[in-house]
């Protein structure tokens, strides 16, 4: 009998050394086009596809599989990533972006609360506003040295979100550009940066200390309100300006160093 078992065994390992890789590959669910020359396919293990060369104007797997994404996968030759590409795809984890891509457009990956890291190429200029909104998930991110700002609400309620290295090819931060940002506990604002929008930093109650580069000019309204862990600040003497409630309900702060002479100080600065 256990002659018979083993026999049989042998011959099922036979028979599925025989068969092609293609056997075991994962079955097209759907496919189609999302560019001029672009075409994309998902699986049913989750995986999205996007292949060919130039920029992506639809996307037309949103609607029926954004939950069930799990894993993104973008060729070389694709040049940009649309605006709400995989806005909501809450089961994704997992994605490539390739060395092509320029431009990442509008709430690209808002809500994509699985997404734990993301590696954003170097080619990379525009990263748009509410691009990575609401990743909960998220707790490491780079920006290429090619973006210049940082758009609005960019990472706002990234809440696993614990460092950031802003390059010193950056100039503005806007408005809410992390704001509620509760895991960050630190952050490099580079000599390049002038101007601090409002509202870029509120809420981020992890940050304990901050110092401000001789770059900045201004400090907009609500710029570090309510992070409530901060307890040191240091204002150079390029500010001239500090906008309402710039750090407001920072409950922890015990010291600010304003130095230089501050022409415009608005309403509840703290």
């Amino acid at each position: 009998m256990k002659k018979k078992l083993l026999g049989l065994i042998l011959a099922l390992l036979m028979v599925f050394s025989l068969l092609p890789a293609s056997a075991f590959a994962a079955n097209v669910v759907q496919s189609g086009t999302c560019g001029e020359n672009l075409t994309w396919t998902f699986d049913d293990e989750g995986v999205l596809t996007i292949t060919g060369t130039g920029e992506m104007t639809s996307h037309p797997w949103l609607s029926p599989y954004c939950f069930d994404i799990k894993s993104i996968v973008i060729g070389e030759g694709v040049t940009s990533i649309i605006e709400g590409a995989f806005w909501g795809c809450s089961a994704l984890s997992e994605i490539s972006i390739p060395s092509s891509v320029t431009m990442i457009g509008r709430s690209a990956f808002n809500s994509c609360t699985k997404l734990t890291e993301i590696n954003i190429p170097d080619g990379v200029t525009q990263i748009g506003s509410y691009a990575f909104f609401g990743c909960t998930g998220l707790t490491k991110v780079n920006i290429p040295s090619g973006v210049t700002q940082i758009e609005l609400d960019t990472f706002n309620s990234c809440t696993g979100l614990k460092s950031v290295t802003i390059p010193n090819s950056v100039t503005e931060i806007r408005g809410r550009a992390f704001a509620r940002c509760t895991g960050l506990t630190e952050i490099t604002i580079p000599n390049s940066v002038t101007t601090i929008l409002t509202g870029a930093f509120s809420r981020c109650t992890g940050l304990t200390e901050i110092s401000i580069p001789d770059s900045v000019t201004s400090v907009y309204p609500e710029a570090f309100s309510g992070c409530t862990g901060l307890t040191s600040i240091t204002i150079p003497d390029s500010v001239s300006g500090i906008g309402s409630n710039a750090f407001s309900q920072c409950t922890a702060l015990k010291s600010a160093d304003i130095k230089g002479s501050i022409t415009s100080l608005q309403s509840a600065i703290f």
